[in-house]
């Protein structure tokens, strides 16, 4: 039986491991997840067959003294500077997955499920569990600190009222049982058999009838979209593994044999020639030692990139590539089967987050606003496009360019999302008009400065331009220090105007805009001097220098 130390650092790698910084994270832990983190992480169960009751057994031995709840042991941070409360906090999104799939949301259900679960008689707030400002408030907050510190986003939530505690389990939650298997009977009523991507997934099901909680998490809450999208794909995809049933099954239980890629765009700065790569990406919450894959007639391993892809390989991609998607055999480990470039109509790039002066563009998500992001598409989406324009939804730089000689493809530059009005519009293609229209009425953008990039910060005394993307004239800015929760600046401020950042020192500060019940939130991390640190580089590239030597960098060094 794994113990809870175990399944705390299991939760963390599993909701971070492949997961690009800057992701919003949902600790959404329900029998699926757990059963998959068992299969990835563990290797034998306690005498059942049911990873559940393990982690419950675990939470139980941790935190249950004499019939009471004793959460002092699971505070603070692990040896590994990891918070301690992780698993105990999944226990509270999985009381509340069940509370959902079952009964009304009340505060009194949801302490009769999470006594189940420890287990303890009676259906109150356990004893030993104070006040939810006490006891289960601050082991969010510490978790959503450490998220921050580590480069993204959190989640997690209070709500009003009597449910203002649990609600931050409640917004965990993302899709219910009920609703995998309503999934799945609408994948087998329409023979969906095609290697969609999630987002073009996402537009297929959007045109479906829905029952109200799946409208609700696929068109109504927008700022989930992403995470849902994804989800949603991981049904879809372990749905095709156990053959396409026709009635539900526990599709959730099992891995995708499959990993997806994108593009990643580089540009010669003098001659001006654009090529594209084949760019994997990383499965969620998997852990993989070795992938090396059959592309362009031998074996090529897989390093990561970045958090959530690996590097870029093989040669330039053709056009037909494009056009006709491509499918690589994965040659380890053997529970992979392909790596899958899907045949698309167009493709959203945007500028790298992490060093936006290196002029590459990839297919890391979908563009913020304000960010300008290139637009490949094929010529017969034009008239889509040149709609939107005169909607004054989208603007552009100069005129498409064909990325090759008689190429049905072309690119357009320096694109731009001006509007969010696009639920008046219609064209053609549905993918491409969710794929632009903004999720979201706020974005913080931010830009100059002394930027340290390998420590994801700024250093004291050049910090950045904070930006407000959004379509209100003005927004309410506040900045706030986290390591004391001290408020440093409020004011009203312009949209789409940079302003000077003026902080008291180092530290993390989160920097807030809210506009009505729309808000947007970054964090900037100020760096001292002294905590500089030197990065090795992430690969070398060596040149031969004839027979006996080779050049890297300023070396010169001789030829093993």
């Amino acid at each position: 039986m794994a113990n809870y130390t175990e399944w705390n650092q299991a939760l963390i790698s599993y909701f971070l491991k492949g997961v690009p910084r800057g992701s919003k994270i949902y600790l959404s832990v329900d029998d699926d997840v757990l059963a998959r983190m068992g299969q990835g992480f563990f290797l034998t169960l306690s005498g059942s067959d049911n990873w559940s009751d393990d982690f419950q057994e675990a939470i139980r031995k941790a935190v249950i003294v004499d019939k009471q709840v004793n959460l002092n042991p699971i505070q603070g941070r692990d040896e590994n500077d990891s918070p301690n409360c992780v698993a105990f906090l999944g226990a509270c999104v999985l009381t509340a997955y069940r509370m959902a799939n079952e009964e009304e949301i009340s505060q009194l259900n949801y302490f009769k499920r999470l006594r189940e679960i420890l287990p303890l008689p009676g259906s109150l707030r356990p004893q030993g569990m104070k006040s939810g400002k006490e006891a289960e408030e601050p082991l969010w907050k510490a978790w959503n600190y450490w998220l921050w510190e580590q480069g993204f986003q959190p989640s997690a939530y209070p709500g009003r009222g009597p449910q203002k505690y649990i609600n931050y389990p409640i917004s965990q939650c993302l899709l219910r049982q009920a609703d995998k298997d309503k999934l799945q009977v609408l994948f087998a009523t329409k023979q969906w058999t095609v290697p969609w991507d999630a987002q073009t997934l996402l537009t297929q099901i959007r045109r479906e009838s829905l029952s109200h909680h799946l409208r609700e998490l696929v068109m109504e809450n927008k700022q989930r979209t992403e995470i849902v999208a994804e989800v949603i794909h991981e049904v879809y995809q372990q749905w095709q593994v156990q053959g396409c049933p026709a009635t539900p099954n526990k599709v959730g239980r099992t891995w995708s044999p499959n990993l997806f890629a994108g593009l990643y765009r580089t540009e010669d700065p003098f001659l001006g020639q654009v090529d594209y790569y084949l760019y994997p990406k990383q499965q969620r919450g998997r852990q993989l030692e070795l992938v090396q894959v059959e592309y362009e007639n031998r074996t090529q391993a897989l390093s990561e990139e970045r958090p959530g892809w690996y590097l870029p390989i093989g040669n330039p991609l053709r056009v037909d590539d494009l056009e006709q998607g491509l499918r690589c055999s994965v040659v380890s480990p053997p529970e992979l089967d392909q790596l899958i470039l899907p045949a698309r109509d167009f493709w959203l790039l945007i500028p790298d987050a992490e060093n936006p002066d290196s002029g590459v563009y990839a297919s890391w998500g979908t563009p913020e606003l304000g960010t300008p992001f290139i637009l490949l598409c094929k010529q017969e989406l034009l008239n889509d496009i040149y709609r939107l324009r005169d909607e004054r939804l989208l603007a552009w730089s100069g005129e498409p360019e064909p990325i090759a000689e008689n190429s049905n493809w072309v690119e357009l530059i320096q694109c731009l999302v001006t509007s969010q009005a696009y639920d008046g519009v219609f064209i053609d293609n549905q993918t491409l008009k969710d794929a632009l229209q903004p999720n979201v009425r706020l974005s913080i953008s931010f830009s100059g400065g002394l930027r340290v990039p390998n420590q994801r910060g700024w250093l004291a005394g050049h910090p950045p331009h904070v930006t407000v993307f959004g379509f209100a004239p003005r927004v309410e800015l506040e900045v706030k220090s986290l390591l004391d929760e001290q408020v440093v600046l409020t004011r009203s401020q312009k949209t789409n105007h940079p302003l000077s950042l003026e902080l008291p020192g180092t530290g993390l500060y989160l920097v807030r805009a809210t506009y009505g019940k729309e808000s947007a939130e970054r964090l900037v991390r100020i760096l001292d001097w002294n905590s500089l640190e030197i990065s090795e580089p992430e690969r070398r590239e060596f040149m031969n220098i004839g027979d006996k030597y080779s050049i890297c960098g300023s070396m010169i060094l001789p030829i093993p």
